[in-house]
């Protein structure tokens, strides 16, 4: 009888078992997918190695993983840490490795290793691993096949493998990523250019997130289930740089960890500490008993309220126009392609559904329009009449051009028109979808107030799809009956749809049962959206539950429990979109009829079979934005372009909607031109004179007058980083080696991008404040990333072996005299004298005060031309967040085509209000602006305010209650940015803000 050595690896999506003997040969292994129950999912791996474990002794158990530690005291197992059992067998297999890559379901590590010749073992040298968030994980590559009906086995890496013009996707966060790429998908990009962008993504956010600035030394191992993706192979091939046979793919890369495991239990028998195996009989009692320790929630049942029952059969033709004599039936053609779902209806001229179709989008927008045109046109099209076609959703713009849209219009104005439809009286709107949820509020009809979700999925029907296919449970048959037959719903709290995840995975592990987790989640969706979407905005009596999540009942339900009133699902929720798009087209076409201007609809006709359509995409290297262009060629038109941040491209099919930009002034380019001032790039060769490189980053935007001015009195070429750009951007989230705001990490990139400028110094002040303190103000301090950046920046990229030497120091600006002596630094480590530097900063400040003078006469000027006439919005937040167009995506343009005159913030008599009155100590200079800012555009009509933040902004979080109490009652928009490259949810937000003003007042946040 031999012995033997079980390791086991509890992962959060998979179990993997081997079997080992004592020469460390695999004898056997099991690698199953847990679904969500990971306890029984190894009862049956070890059933399934039985045949193998005959006649055997099981000498010693080793287990880890995310569910190891709870079996491991069942079953007498050795508990391992999994650094350590991954540090183990890779000393065992591959000494040779120096850097390890691996990632799995829901966890990412990097580990640096080093081969020990005197002890003969691997050596952990640094490690460093994801934390509570799943960015960059194997689950979401999962989801994402899923989602967009492939084989992640197989069609997933081969279809990446194709593309040979990747699509940029963000990594940040998964549900950044996601949303990125449905908004690829409604604008055209093609399939296997998204899946390889999405390799991308995971590869540069492992090497910023996870590696942060660490090297990554070849060769390199990559392993975890993640390692089977050809297409995330090549990824970090292409991301690291690594020559051919420099990345490793393990044998057994899924199982290094439990085959780790079973090393350090024979490890430990040799030193007599290993545990005693009892066998897996604890573990089948604890699996039948499913016990389980985790808060409970009231029965969603408990509230008493009724649930609905669901109405979503259109009216018969027949009842609507019995008699076939009165020819055929008018109806406008209404189409939301949204993230998840596209939905068509016709409505008659009472705005009644006459037909519909509701298909999954499948990352197929155009074939998934065609197709329900072809079924409603079978069904009802030779006996309706289409007068107009109304388009919304993400996909909205192309979707008119190919099928031949009247009027295109945005979600929120669309849901409203719908739900007032049905009922005149509603008041408050819950919009939760497949990726977007929506709050809006109403008053006799008009939009008084709304809020999207920013670029986050927390509490949207995709997560639970994805958890219900997670349970190995029906989203449409199961879901609702499960959660509603519990009596002690599982608390998960309302967090980050990633983070509730991994909640789940902890529950299940813990024993909870599908009952209580699909209440738990029906629970978690409400509390999200309530905490995380409405965010304490007044919610009405009459409540309006649309979307296609409102299909489930126990959402419903949980909705009805935590606000303790009813709540309406309409007919035909799901389509409300498109039944408001259809409205909004009738009403237009029918004003366009009372005026006497008869306009034709622009209808295509139900059969588009025959109209073909190619999609490409390129990237425009016609300036530093290297904008990624799709190309859509429809049969008979000229060609559309989508994705560029100028008018380059002409987006046929878009004039009616693209006001004339010429007429309204450009304020944003007359500030950079101001705040250039006489810089000129220095051409040619170097010509003996000093050169100094300056990143377009951070307090270049506000005090790049001054420092111009000052290095030129000294005779000193003065060189810039290029603007904001993919590439710098991408530089930057490889290289920050700490989680900040966007701005404050774009530095990293701007630096990078100095490296070939030839230059002799990298200038990088550590600026702790401004010059110019507020009225009523003691302080006038800069966000402390500010003066940090350039340590942080020097700690992570290494100038002097570049040939660039850092030019550090801090600056108080505020006080003349610490400015004067901080200055002497300057005069030391150029080599100039102290007079020469003091000389150039008088007139370095008298230039930056004459820019301040610039924009403030500018700016009075466009106050006093306001008339009415058109909306004009001041763009609110510090400049490098509204003056960087490459951080705020380029907004001022968004606005001008909507035919809205964006002001830049400065452009504002900013430093003559004091609002001392309210806030005597307002830390922050910026903040100080900001509040100003908000006292101007209150009192005045003619001023709309849209502040633009970053996520991870400190200040922020409290000046927004700041600003939105001066504001009071009028209303503003909030639009959080960083590196979420998706705009439609930005342009979204634009129009419904401009369509909520001229339909009511309220508070828009």
């Amino acid at each position: 009888m031999k012995d033997i050595f079980l390791g086991i690896d509890i992962g959060s999506t998979t179990v993997k078992v081997v079997v080992v003997d004592r020469a460390k040969s695999l004898l056997d292994h099991r690698y199953i997918r847990s679904e969500g129950r990971p306890r029984p999912t190894l009862l049956r791996a070890v059933q399934d190695l039985q045949p193998t474990l005959e006649g055997a002794t099981i000498a010693g158990v080793g287990l880890t993983g995310s569910g190891g530690e709870l079996i491991a005291r069942m079953i007498g197992g050795n508990h391992v840490n999994e650094l350590i059992a991954q540090t183990r067998a890779i000393g065992a297999y591959y000494p040779q490795a120096r850097t390890v890559i691996e990632i799995g379901g829901q966890d990412s590590k990097f580990l640096s290793t080093q081969w020990d010749e005197k002890s003969g073992k691997m050596m952990l040298v640094d490690f460093s691993m994801n934390a509570l968030c799943a960015a960059g994980t194997g689950s979401f590559l999962d989801q994402q096949a899923e989602r967009l009906g492939i084989s992640i086995e197989e069609e997933f890496g081969s279809l990446a493998l194709q593309s040979h013009n990747l699509a940029r996707i963000a990594g940040r966060c998964t549900v950044f990523a996601k949303s990125d790429m449905i908004h690829l998908q409604q604008k055209g990009t093609p399939l296997p250019d998204i899946i390889a962008g999405l390799c991308l993504a995971l590869a540069r956010n492992f090497k910023s997130v996870i590696g942060k600035g660490k090297d990554f030394t070849p060769p390199v191992l990559f392993q975890g289930g993640v390692a089977y993706n050809r297409g995330v192979v090549r990824a970090f091939e292409t991301v690291l740089g690594l020559k051919p046979g420099e990345l490793i793919i393990p044998n057994n890369h899924p199982l290094m960890a439990a085959l780790g495991t079973a090393f350090v239990a024979m490890d430990q028998e040799v030193e007599a500490s290993l545990p005693t195996f009892v066998g897996f009989g604890s573990l089948e009692e604890a699996v039948q008993a499913s016990a389980s320790e985790q808060k409970i929630m009231p029965p969603l049942t408990q509230s008493g309220f009724p649930l609905p029952t669901y109405h979503a059969t259109p009216v018969a033709l027949t009842s609507l126009r019995p008699n076939p004599e009165q020819g055929r039936l008018p109806v406008y053609l209404g189409i939301d392609v949204g993230s998840i779902s596209t939905n068509v209806v016709l409505v008659d001229e009472q705005a009644r559904v006459v037909a519909r179709r509701y298909l999954s989008t499948q990352g197929r927008p155009l074939e998934a329009v065609r197709q329900a045109l072809q079924e409603i046109g079978a069904e009802v099209g030779d006996r309706v009449e289409v007068r107009g076609v109304g388009t919304t959703g993400s996909g909205r713009h192309l979707t008119a051009d190919f099928v031949g849209g009247d009027v295109v219009r945005n979600e929120i104005t669309a849901q409203a028109r719908a739900a007032t439809v049905i009922d005149p009286d509603v008041d408050t709107i819950f919009e939760i979808g497949g990726q977007d949820s929506k709050y809006i509020s109403l008053d006799h009809g008009a939009v008084v107030d709304f809020t999207m979700n920013s670029a986050c999925a927390a509490g949207t029907g995709s997560f639970l799809e994805e958890q219900a296919d997670r349970l190995n449970i029906s989203i449409k048959e199961d879901f609702s009956r499960l959660a509603l037959s519990t009596c002690c719903p599982t608390g998960l709290g309302e967090r980050c749809t990633v983070f509730m995840e991994s909640d789940i995975i902890h529950h299940q592990q813990h024993g909870a049962s599908v009952e209580q987790l699909t209440a738990g989640l029906a629970y978690a969706i409400a509390q999200n959206y309530l905490n995380r979407v409405v965010v304490g905005r007044p919610v009405g009596k009459n409540i309006f539950f649309q979307g296609g999540v409102a299909w489930n009942q126990s959402v419903v339900a949980a909705f009805q429990e935590l606000l303790k009133r009813p709540i309406t699902v309409p007919p035909h929720h799901d389509v409300t979109g498109a039944i408001g798009s259809a409205v909004l087209a009738m009403e237009e076409m029918q004003e366009c009829r009372a005026r006497n201007a008869e306009t034709p609809t622009r209808f295509k006709g139900f059969d588009l079979g025959k109209v073909h359509y190619e999609t490409t995409s390129f990237e425009c290297r016609a300036c530093p934005n290297l904008c990624e262009v799709s190309r859509v060629t429809i049969s008979g038109q000229a060609p559309v372009f989508y994705g560029a941040r100028c008018d380059k491209f002409e987006e046929t099919g878009r004039k009616s909607d693209t006001h004339n930009i010429s007429a309204i002034p450009d304020l944003f380019a007359e500030r950079t031109r101001l705040l250039l001032g006489d810089y000129t790039r220095p051409e040619g060769g170097r010509n003996g004179r000093m050169r100094i490189a300056i990143p377009r980053a951070m307090v270049f935007h506000d005090l790049f007058p001054y420092w111009r001015t000052f290095f030129q009195s000294l005779d000193i070429e003065v060189v810039l980083s290029e603007a904001t750009n993919p590439q710098i951007a991408r530089q930057a989230l490889e290289h920050a080696g700490v989680e900040t705001c966007y701005p404050a990490k774009l530095i990293y990139g701007h630096v990078l991008d100095l490296i070939d400028k030839e230059a002799d110094f990298v200038f990088l002040p550590g600026i702790v404040g401004r010059e110019n303190i507020a009225p009523g103000q003691k302080e006038n301090n800069y966000c402390p990333y500010i003066p940090a950046s350039s340590y942080l920046v020097s700690a992570h990229v290494d100038l002097e072996s570049k040939g660039l030497r850092p030019l550090r120091l801090p600056i108080q600006m505020r006080w003349e005299k610490t400015k004067k002596k901080d200055l002497r630094e300057i005069a030391r480590q150029l080599g100039v004298s102290v007079k020469q530097v003091n000389e150039a900063d008088e007139v370095a400040s008298e230039s930056q005060r004459a820019f301040y003078g610039s924009v403030r006469r500018r700016g009075q000027e466009i106050l006093n031309s306001l008339d009415g006439s058109r909306f004009a919005a001041v763009v609110v937040g510090r400049p490098y967040n509204t003056s960087d167009l490459g951080v705020c995506q380029d907004l001022p343009l968004k606005l001008r085509k909507l035919g809205i005159l964006p002001i830049p913030m400065d452009f504002l008599p900013v430093d003559q209000v004091d609002i001392s009155d309210q806030h005597p100590n307002m830390f922050w200079r910026s903040g100080q602006d900001i509040l100003a800012t908000a006292r101007i555009v209150s009192s005045n009509p003619h001023l709309q305010a849209i502040y633009v933040t970053s996520f991870n902004c400190g200040p922020d979080s409290f000046l927004l209650s700041f600003f939105r109490r001066i504001m009071g009652t009028k209303p503003f928009l909030e639009l959080e940015m960083d590196e979420h490259s998706a705009d439609a949810g930005i342009i979204t937000r634009c129009e419904a803000f401009f369509d909520s003003l001229k339909m009511g007042k309220g508070a828009i946040a």
